[in-house]
């Protein structure tokens, strides 16, 4: 850039570049990431090469670490940044889904493959058994709900800090128990020109194929007429029907999705304002039909300089979405259920017998055929929307103001405004309605919906200052009030005349209807004190007190704290004549923070009122608990940072120790007292583990550049204390999941499975003593030691190769130590003779036992022998993904001049193009069973949930 001035360009793959200066001359700012910043006076050359020199000092960027920044070689503390440019121009809807293989020691599982679906995301393990263990989300200073992760175009970050250890997290004090996020948007910079960019983006979706291997027609009838479910006659006869054809009913329900993209930005400045304008749109259309995704989104960011000491500014964006979504339930609603128990012989429509045509109704529409479930998905889907639409502002209005040299006082006022809407309707005749509805009111409709208003107003005063130029010291205080109003609705209806009145007040008889409003408040003051002498030795300590209305009047407060210390050893005099070492930093730190119960009024005695012979009524609903208090989290961990071989290799090692005290969790109760269970704070739990990350350039050279990348991390659990006697406490609403003192937290509490009776072919288990019976008896459950849903060890690898202007990188995600209980599996291996396994199955299923004798088979198909749950069907969810490959170029500069522009960049991607899991049947990245299926252990369980996809993508950005 000509110094003082807008005026700048870009080099070309081969370092070439050409600029205009005035005649007087001038001053040529020459700089780059990574590299030491030169300074050239132009004088009366027309040429002036420059050779510019690795600088580990620019490597140590600024990191956002809260309420505050400092210099990456200056953090005490565990903190991943994850910058813009590295999950930009990827094909998904939410920036939770974009962080998965980002940062060690955080583990990200998609919900499902549903388009705009949420992710989970734990950092350092499972900190509660009851309350929440997603981290806290903030965006440019506000806190986000997870409903509104899918309101940010992740085009619009710069970058995202992920605090993982007590020295970062403490500053948050009561909710950062599980990590904290920190999203920092884009805005323009002093020392960058006025900038136009355009990206788009298009691409198509596919689900990733298991490997089940379902029934063909002629596979399914052979099987039918050997268990005895069908005759030789009966057979013969859907042999040659033309009613009865061949189905997939995977290419019936199924299609191939696609995902569009497009996103326009303005930024830049003047004198005494910085700006970032942009508007994008997102639309994904899902592999199933009738559902798909939609956002609008457009953002402002402004700052300006009213004078040299005072500065305002403001972040807003507004996100429009609509979308929808199918049943996701473990029923006859759900299409991915009847993917696999639709029959290969049933077609989607009645078919004349005569000529296989479908027949038709009286208004030329083909009848639906109702299945072996007497229901049809595919009319349920086109019959019976379900529509969400969503609206959120989300903004922050600040004045900062710098009375004296190290002293800022900034004031942050943010607000999250939210609108929910979402409509269900059964229509009128529909075969749904025909299930669930009323035949003398036909047709049904539900519309619930919140509005939601957070609030937050921070305030900070912050003094940096050095005594005797050799310490330096910064000073923070601040205090900050959060609150929350939800107000919500729900009105369900019947009766309506026709299909195509779909609103309320068409409807002949109201059924239900309610309204709510929920609030909640926080109040907070923080200090934190950090110390730099020389560069060299730092220490940080935090503290926070806050008060919130979730808890009672006996424990509304709670502190927390934190203290940490580092040490750039590379500075020392008796490291600096080692040429090998570029970087070496040890750092450790120990501290609180704290958790609140998911319920807004979880410590307070409730009642429900109604009615009753025309009177008021009122019933307790919930029980008071004035003892309810924080879960505590106490932390603490070390760390080494460092860069060898010239800056070549470099990376990080931690260990941290995770304990949670006072778990939150819902105690059962003597029911005498008109409830089954009370929220307590009931014993403690344990995370550790080792994170590691390593970068090695393997080739530096002027046009070839390959750097190889990885992560490792491990963690371990165990529940220390639980204060209930001694007993087990089953958690999670599937009933195989346990909490036990000493062992590892939701191992499985299963009978176990022994295997066949070679002489009868009945299911063999073990008792709880270890003995072999032919009889299932849920009293023989055992605790399977070492085995639950959680990890213990993932990471991810890659490379990133650059070879003028083409740019390849590759993202492997792996995790493993975990165990699944597949009933997606067992439902297509069920070998038994009651309902359930008269659908489709696997074609492994056709190795039952025959004969006395027979060794290495399933159990013969019996009515007795109905599955019951065991560890049948408890498999290792140990997999290895090839997240993303990206081939990009970037056209030559001298082309891209000529057409007026700055840069264009080309590229074609590919997500989730394969996956090893040699342990597993399915897909070993497992969410939560289904949306609807109530199941609230991540990863415990798989029911037939919306796919994930794996898609090929393509797309272009040009810089103006």
């Amino acid at each position: 850039m000509l110094k003082g001035t807008t005026a700048g360009t870009v080099t070309d793959v081969d370092g070439n570049y050409k600029i205009s200066v005035p005649a007087e001359g001038g001053t040529l700012v020459f700089s780059f990431i990574g590299l030491t910043t030169s300074e050239i006076g132009v004088g009366t050359r027309s040429t002036i090469d420059v050779q510019m020199a690795a600088d580990i000092t620019q490597l140590s960027e600024i990191v956002v670490t809260g309420y505050s920044a400092v210099k990456k070689s200056n953090l005490t503390s565990a903190i991943t940044t994850v910058k813009g440019e590295g999950i930009q121009s990827q094909p998904i809807g939410g920036i939770d889904n974009l962080l998965q293989g980002k940062s060690p020691g955080v583990i990200v599982t998609n919900q499902n493959g549903q388009p705009g679906a949420q992710a989970y995301i734990r950092i350092r393990g499972i900190g509660s058994v009851n309350a929440s263990n997603e981290p806290l989300f903030i965006i440019d200073g506000n806190q986000m709900e997870a409903s509104e992760y899918n309101a940010i175009n992740p085009n619009d970050i710069e970058e995202i800090s992920i605090l993982k250890d007590a020295a970062s997290t403490s500053i948050y004090g009561a909710r950062a128990s599980n990590g904290v996020v920190l999203v920092t948007t884009k805005r323009g910079s002093k020392q960058t020109k006025p900038q136009i960019t355009y990206r788009y983006q298009y691409g198509t979706k596919e689900r990733i194929k298991d490997n089940f291997d379902l029934m063909n027609k002629e596979q399914k009838l052979q099987y039918e007429l050997e268990v005895g479910y069908k005759t030789q006659a009966q057979v013969d006869a859907l042999r040659s029907s033309l009613a009865a054809p061949e189905t997939d009913w995977s290419e019936v329900l199924l299609r191939k999705g696609t995902v569009q993209q497009h996103d326009l930005s303005f930024s830049g400045n003047t004198d005494k304002s910085r700006y970032f304008f942009s508007f994008g749109t997102y639309n994904e259309e899902g592999i199933v039909i009738s559902s798909d995704f939609n956002r609008l989104t457009g953002r402002i960011n402004a700052e300006f300089d009213v004078t040299k000491k005072l500065t305002i500014g403001n972040t807003l964006t507004v996100s429009n979405t609509t979308s929808k979504d199918v049943r996701d339930r473990n029923n006859v609603q759900n299409p991915f259920n009847a993917v696999y128990s639709y029959l290969p012989w049933e077609p989607e429509f009645v078919l004349n017998p005569a000529t296989g045509d479908p027949i038709l109704d009286s208004n030329g529409d083909p009848v639906y055929n109702l299945t072996r479930q007497g229901f049809s998905i595919s009319e349920a889907l086109k019959n019976n929307p379900e529509n969400l639409r969503t609206l959120n502002t989300i903004g922050s209005y600040f004045i900062q103001y710098k009375p004296m040299d190290g002293l800022t006082l900034k004031s942050t006022i943010g607000a999250n405004y939210q609108v929910y809407r979402r409509d269900y309707y059964v229509q009128p005749g529909s075969v749904l309605d025909g299930y669930v509805g009323d035949p003398l009111a036909p047709g049904s409709k539900t519309d619930n919906g919140h509005d939601r208003f957070q609030y937050n107003w921070t305030n900070t005063a912050n003094y940096n200052f050095k005594v005797a130029d050799l310490h330096n010291i910064d000073v923070l205080v601040g205090t900050e009030f959060i609150k929350r109003d939800l107000q919500s609705f729900t009105l369900s209806s019947k009766g309506f005349p026709s299909k195509k009145f779909v609103t309320q007040n068409n409807a002949s008889a109201i059924v239900s209807g309610n309204t709510a409003r929920t609030q909640w408040s926080l109040w907070s003051q923080f200090g934190q004190v950090s110390y730099n002498m020389n560069e060299k030795y730092f220490a940080t300590a935090s503290l926070r007190r806050d008060g919130s209305s979730r808890f009672g009047a006996d424990n509304k407060f709670g502190t927390f704290w934190s203290a940490s210390a580092g040490w750039n050893a590379h500075e020392e005099s008796f490291l600096s004549g080692i040429d090998l070492i570029e970087q070496l930093k040890l750092r450790a730190s120990v501290g609180t923070s704290g958790n609140v119960p998911d319920q807004f009024y979880a410590a307070v005695g409730l009642f429900g009122f109604g009615g009753y012979n025309n009177q008021n009524t009122s019933v307790p609903t919930q029980l008071e608990n004035r003892d309810l208090k924080w879960e505590s989290n106490f932390n603490y961990g070390v760390g080494i940072d460092f860069g060898i071989l010239d800056n070549k290799l470099s990376g990080a090692i931690d260990y941290y120790s995770r304990n949670t005290s006072d778990l939150l969790f819902n105690r059962p109760i003597s029911r005498t007292t008109g409830f089954n269970s009370r929220l307590e704070n009931i014993g403690e739990i344990q995370n550790t583990g080792i994170e590691l990350e390593l970068s090695y350039d393997l080739i530096r050279a002027t046009n070839f550049n390959l750097t190889l990348n990885g992560s490792f991390s491990t963690n371990s659990n165990k529940v220390l204390n639980l204060q209930n006697g001694g007993e087990d406490i089953i958690n999670g609403n599937s009933g195989i999941s346990v909490l036990r003192e000493g062992e590892k937290l939701n191992s499985y509490y299963l009978v176990r499975y022994a295997g066949v009776d070679a002489a009868n072919g009945d299911p063999l288990y073990l008792t709880g003593e270890g003995q072999v019976t032919n009889v299932w008896n849920g009293d023989d459950a055992v605790l399977l030691k070492d085995k639950s849903p959680l990890p213990t060890y993932f990471g991810n690898f890659g490379i990133n190769a650059d070879y003028k202007g083409i740019r390849l990188t590759t993202t492997f995600y792996y995790q493993g130590g975990n165990y699944i209980y597949n009933y997606q599996n067992e439902a297509v291996m069920m070998a038994d003779g009651g309902s359930s396994g008269r659908g489709n199955q696997r074609v492994d299923a056709l190795n039952f036992w025959k004969n006395p004798g027979d060794v290495g088979v399933l159990p013969r198909p019996a009515v007795t022998n109905v599955i019951n749950d065991s560890d049948r069907y408890l498999q290792k969810g140990d997999f290895i993904r090839l997240r993303n490959v990206q081939l990009s170029y970037s056209l030559p500069s001298t082309l891209v001049r000529k057409a007026k522009l700055q840069a264009v960049e080309v590229y074609v991607q590919a997500t989730n193009l394969w996956t090893y899991n040699p342990h597993f049947s399915g897909d070993p990245e497992v969410g939560r069973g289904s949306d609807e299926s109530n199941l609230t252990l991540l990863g415990e369980f798989t029911l037939f949930t919306y796919p994930n996809t794996k898609g090929l993508t393509c797309g272009v950005n040009i810089k103006l």
